[in-house]
């Protein structure tokens, strides 16, 4: 199966120029766009793209802990930069497309991102959860509340509420959906494993 692309920007014309130029190079096989905030995560659940091209207004606030969510994970995230944006959000990205680019330099950008695996900056080097953090975040994915949690994984209240500010702290992932994110992209739950409950 063919490498998948997702384009996220509110601007059509910006929307439509990248997909007519990034459709000329032969990298993917499919070509998604999304206009706005609302379809995004909806959007990467059902396409499940090797890489995403996003405006990082359209995750404004909440830009590292969204992003972060994609930390280690099988999707390489560029950003669309045609406005101002300080160096520390820049960094957050795999890749950035600016406007200005060149179509040879952004087909030599989106190769490097389609051969490289390990391409994502590490944003914490203590990220890696324990099996009993994974339970916990697979559960929050699939909607479970702290009391059902404890009940679920035989443990007190108390020790739910430890282990989602462990993870909270390992990811910098403070919201559900930065958690769900994370979850689908680094298979600790499936789409159908969120659909059961």
């Amino acid at each position: 199966m063919g490498k998948t692309l997702i384009i996220a920007e509110q601007s059509e014309v910006i929307r439509k120029g990248l997909i007519q130029i990034i459709g000329s190079f032969d990298l993917f096989d499919r070509i998604h766009e999304v206009s706005c905030n609302s379809n995004l995560e909806s959007g990467i659940i059902r396409i499940d793209p090797e890489v995403l091209i996003i405006n990082p207004l359209l995750i404004q606030p909440g830009l590292k802990e969204w992003i972060t969510g994609f930390k280690n994970g099988k999707i390489k995230v560029a950003a669309i930069v045609y406005s101002l944006f300080d160096d520390e959000v820049i960094e957050l990205f795999d890749e950035v497309i600016r406007i200005g680019d060149t179509t040879l330099k952004i087909k030599n950008k989106l190769s490097k991102l389609t051969t490289s695996p390990h391409g994502r900056k590490t944003l914490n080097n203590d990220s890696t959860l324990s099996s009993r953090e994974k339970d916990v975040v697979r559960l929050l994915a699939k909607g479970l509340s702290n009391k059902e949690i404890s009940e679920k994984l035989f443990i007190s209240p108390h020790t739910t509420i430890t282990h989602r500010k462990n993870i909270t702290r390992k990811l910098n992932i403070k919201s559900v959906a930065g958690l769900i994110v994370y979850a689908l992209i680094n298979d600790i739950v499936s789409v159908d494993e969120m659909q059961e409950e």
